[in-house]
């Protein structure tokens, strides 16, 4: 069984395992991918990375550092690794929300290696310059499934992925209204 790896980089072990329990509650087909996992807990190895051995172009990494819209993660199909930029949380590992949020992006992202996994929406375009078309990235098919994807499975697995946090705060996950909006129009 191949499953997705979290590559230990700067990551907390207590958190890793925290992330790695709430893949675990998603679908065989989803813990299965043959991804990694790549976590930057701050800025500079994001920057090191750009400066180094860049898997992004400038728009991308633009984006990510400087972006009105925040792209706290990012699959790449090609390499098979999501990259999850763990500087912009403020305490996932003691904070509920923060851990929420994280969780969130996390299933988003999974769902994005799945779908290349199973060759869909391959001939979307690649929308970079989130900030300049943002409605137009909402719209992809491939968001719109994976921010539909991330809904079910938050509500699916929220009893559990509090008792995995340690907090016993459950509640209903929806998405933010403008995101909610685009994506379950038409």
């Amino acid at each position: 069984m191949v499953e997705v790896n979290i590559r230990k980089k700067n990551i907390n072990p207590r958190l890793k395992d925290k992330i790695r329990k709430c893949i675990n509650l998603l679908n065989v087909e989803y813990k299965e991918l043959d991804y990694t996992i790549e976590f930057y807990t701050t800025r500079d190895q994001l920057e090191k990375e750009r400066k180094n051995k860049p898997d992004l172009d400038d728009k991308a990494y633009n984006q990510i550092f400087n972006g009105k819209f925040e792209t706290p993660a990012i699959t790449l199909g090609e390499k098979k690794i999501i990259k999850i930029f763990l500087f912009m949380y403020d305490n996932p590992e003691t904070d509920f929300d923060q851990f929420i949020k994280l969780i969130v992006k996390v299933y988003h992202e999974i769902r994005h290696a799945w779908q290349n996994t199973n060759h869909l929406y391959e001939n979307e375009p690649e929308i970079l310059d989130i900030d300049a078309n943002w409605e137009e990235y909402v719209r992809l098919p491939s968001e719109k499934d994976a921010y539909k994807f991330e809904e079910q499975q938050m509500n699916e697995h929220m009893l559990k992925i509090c008792e995995i946090f340690g907090s016993e705060k459950g509640f209903k996950y929806t998405l933010h209204k403008p995101i909610r909006d685009i994506v379950y129009s038409e």
